[in-house]
């Protein structure tokens, strides 16, 4: 593949002066390290625009966006007293402008390899390592543009980052008067005096040691959820039950969990756990609707294997809805008491380790990242998902099409071809009576034959069910 060409590098700063001090990060934000989160998003020119994706656009607007965003201006760095801190001195962001000599339709975006990915993000590299927004905006040969992010995680989470760029968006497009200011106080999230631990976090572990299991050699595959399938999904939980909702998130992970168990043939008495992170902005008291940070926490919903597949798929999503209706504020009140005593103790928290009975669920339902609008229109495609973990099932908007999703599942290559025939069967037959898996599978078999069987973890096997072209939408 044609490498890509950087045409210009430079650091964005804030339009006018913003405060010089240190923002003191909370202990959840602790939690997530150095890492950084990659999102690509891909714009066509549909409608033949002279100005399509003005550089000078762009960057007036973000500088605009940044006087109120000013920590991510700023450098991570870490205090004498050993805590991370964020040094507000307008440094800037990292804005790069690229060129790739490729066509949108030649690339394969859905799902994205790591060797498509790289072209589009800024490289990490050492002198790179304390800033906190790297930007790159790539131009193709057929006028379509690419833009890819990293952010660090430390200071920006899903929530975080779509308010950033959906007020860069409103800018660039002249509306100004429904922007809403980032709050950077984080007083909500400090701990107890004294600590009040009230509740276990199985979520979390205070183990030095890490399981590579999740790392294993992985292949993708991409279905798609339309409004009716999701509405039918939701009729079906609801029957039977005490619960007359669920949302989006409930019926659609309880579904992939449910389906997940049977494909991977796990001994009934088997414990199953479910693992995603829940936004507690507004479930904690005071609510912070426009905190800029990070403010999720971890759960498990935990089940037996029998009960799962056994079950009616609306009780899978009670189990589901049941975990999430734990996080009430004395809940969030005590697990933020846990982490500060661990770390007054020079203990380490991190995720718990999970195993081949386990499914994670990463989602950004209800943000508007695939609504983002510079003045060309929203896009067309936006991928997050990380290629090379595995048992991992990424949930997002469907933005090609009208308010239905798409799930991105990343499974060993037997497991997947197990889940593929259960998930359709479980959906059952469409309108006209007819299973939708029917000509997915003879598509997957054949695009294998034509990519190869590379199922490195570098390189996974792509795998993409072409068969609805149906977009569906709702916040969980």
């Amino acid at each position: 593949m044609t490498t890509v060409e950087i045409l210009k590098s430079s650091l964005v700063v804030p339009a006018e002066d913003t405060p010089r001090e240190t923002l003191s990060l909370s202990n959840i934000d602790s939690l997530n390290g150095h890492k950084y989160n990659c999102t690509i998003y891909l714009f066509k020119n549909n409608l033949g625009a002279r100005d399509f994706f003005s550089v000078e656009v762009l960057k007036s607007a973000l500088a605009k966006a940044l006087e109120l965003f000013y920590p991510v201006v700023g450098r991570h760095m870490v205090g004498n007293d050993g805590c991370d801190q964020i040094d507000c001195n307008g440094q800037g962001v990292l804005f790069l402008v690229a060129r790739l000599e490729h066509t949108a339709n030649s690339l394969q975006f859905e799902p994205m390899s790591p060797e498509i990915r790289e072209h589009f993000v800024p490289r990490k590299e050492s002198h790179t390592s304390s800033l906190l927004l790297m930007l790159q905006v790539t131009y193709l040969k057929c006028g379509s543009v690419v833009r890819g992010t990293l952010a660090k995680h430390i200071l920006i989470d899903g929530r975080s980052a779509a308010h950033l760029f959906d007020t860069w968006c409103r800018i660039a497009r002249g509306n100004l008067t429904s922007i809403v200011p980032p709050s950077f106080d984080n007083a909500p999230l400090c701990a107890r005096s004294p600590p009040k631990i009230c509740f276990e976090f199985p979520a979390y572990t205070t183990d030095p040691s890490k399981n590579k299991d999740n790392q294993k050699p992985c292949v993708l595959s991409l279905f798609k959820l339309s409004k009716e399938q999701i509405r039918h999904l939701k009729i079906r939980c609801s029957e039977g039950s005490n619960t007359a909702f669920f949302s989006t998130f409930c019926v659609v992970s309880a579904l992939v969990w449910k389906c997940y168990c049977k494909a991977q043939g796990l001994a009934p008495g088997t414990k199953s756990r479910l693992c995603f992170t829940a936004d507690i902005r507004n479930r904690v008291n005071p609510r912070m609707p426009a905190y800029f940070g990070n403010a999720a926490i971890r759960m498990f919903a935990a089940s037996e294997v029998s009960k799962i597949t056994s079950s009616p798929v609306g009780d899978v999503a009670g189990v589901v809805k049941a975990e999430i209706d734990r996080l009430t504020d004395d809940y969030i009140r005590s697990f933020i008491d846990y982490v500060k005593v661990m770390l007054d103790k020079k203990i380490s928290v991190r995720d718990t380790d999970t195993s081949e009975a386990d499914l994670r669920i990463r989602t950004i339902l209800g943000m508007p990242f695939c609504d983002l609008n510079f003045g060309w229109g929203p896009p067309q495609l936006v991928s997050w998902e990380r290629t090379t973990e595995n048992r991992v099932a990424y949930v997002t908007n469907d933005q090609e099409n009208d308010a239905g999703i798409k799930i991105v599942l990343s499974l060993d290559l037997s497991t997947m071809k197990q889940f593929e025939k259960v998930f359709y069967e479980e959906l059952g037959p469409d309108q006209n009576g007819k299973l939708v898996a029917e000509s997915s599978i003879g598509i997957h078999e054949k695009y294998i034959s034509l990519i190869g069987m590379d199922t490195s973890p570098r390189f996974p096997v792509i795998w993409s069910d072409l068969d609805e072209k149906i977009r569906a939408v709702e916040i969980a």
